[in-house]
């Protein structure tokens, strides 16, 4: 199994945006020493629940000061920008990196950003495809030329072109099974985030996802399960709730909040209708529980425990361990990244 590293870039009341991103920066560089295989990054705009508006800026600080380490996008919202500048800039990164980058891609899925960007929900699939087509010509063709219904490019040539080739290795966010499907069916690699939902919703997902992707005559070695689960490594149980429960139960008020605006599936746009059916389950959700079945959580021997438990019902390949969540002090996060990497991570090596 690979293990990576989630930064979302919360910040809630107790911290400043300084020191969010001073934290980001320390502990990914900590990861890198610590032997993780990747750093993951979360783009999200005009809210406390994540202020990393342009990932390219932070991978491009991370990419100077780590040098091994995979730098990945979990992920960049494809019609929050014009599909060529995106193309530039993590181009850019790739070169800077030396080849280091993994470019996980999404949608969006919160009204108030596309609200801010004065963006129709009801266009972001069509939008999505448009922009990811046009990436991946930048990245690959000497001059682009495309006409779409929301873009348009004309016999650009587009620079720098990534260090990778024909270009970094791309994910497809997904969350609702349709996309799963889609996906697979497509051959793409994916990216998901069990960590807000228990393990037997997921299962069917993944299952649905690794049954599609063999039936459609994709090779076995390229095929990829990762899972992002909320991960805190304590010296025990007591110390982990203590360590922990201000920090998740604030990130699940704050997702409750922005998931959807209405819990009703009939009052958001069709694409959306599992995020309102979520809300209401994120606004009931108890520390207790999130503990125990959704989290991986409490001392090494636990989350070992939790962690083959997972291994075995999703088939999983990669774990994106979120560490540092809800605003959780540094000297904390440093510690269960320590315990993770010393006393879990080399029993699935």
């Amino acid at each position: 199994m690979k293990f990576g590293v989630f930064f979302l870039l919360e910040q809630p009341e107790w911290k400043s945006q300084e020191a969010v991103y001073r934290d980001v920066l320390g502990q990914a560089a900590f990861a890198e020493e610590l032997g993780f295989d990747a750093v993951w990054l979360a783009e999200h705009h005009f809210s406390e629940y994540g202020i990393c508006p342009s990932m390219a800026v932070l991978a491009g600080a991370l990419a100077q000061r780590t040098r091994r380490i995979s730098l990945g996008t979990a992920v960049a919202i494809l019609p929050f920008n014009h599909p060529v500048r995106t193309a530039e800039e993590w181009a850019m990164v790739d070169v800077l990196s030396e080849g280091r980058l993994d470019f996980g891609v999404g949608r969006g899925y919160q009204p108030a950003e596309y609200a801010g960007f004065g963006l129709a929900m009801n266009e972001s699939r069509g939008r999505f495809d448009e922009a990811l087509e046009i990436i991946k010509r930048c990245w690959t063709q000497e001059r682009v030329t495309f006409e779409g219904n929301y873009y348009r490019v004309h016999d650009l040539a587009v620079l720098p072109k990534p260090h990778q080739k024909p270009h970094p290795p791309i994910r497809i966010a997904c969350v609702s099974p349709d996309t799963f499907e889609r996906v697979a069916r497509r051959g793409e690699r994916f990216l998901s985030a069990p960590s807000i939902t228990p393990l037997p919703l997921m299962k069917a997902a993944y299952d649905t996802y690794r049954r599609i992707w063999l039936d459609s005559g994709h090779s076995t070695a390229g095929l990829e399960i990762p899972a992002l689960y909320f991960t805190h490594v304590g010296e025990d149980d007591d110390g982990t709730r203590r360590d922990t429960e201000r920090s998740l139960m604030w990130y699940f008020r704050i997702i409750a909040r922005v998931i959807a605006d209405s819990r009703d599936p009939e009052k958001v746009p069709e694409a959306y209708r599992f995020y309102a059916k979520a809300k209401s389950h994120l606004e009931t959700a108890s520390y207790d529980f999130l503990s125990r079945e959704v989290a991986l959580f409490g001392d090494p021997q636990r989350v070992i425990d939790r962690i083959q438990l997972i291994r075995e019902e999703l088939g999983l390949t990669s774990l994106i361990a979120w560490m540092n969540f809800g605003g959780l002090e540094d000297d904390k996060v440093r510690g269960s990244m320590r315990r993770l990497a010393e006393k879990v991570i080399p029993r699935f090596r």
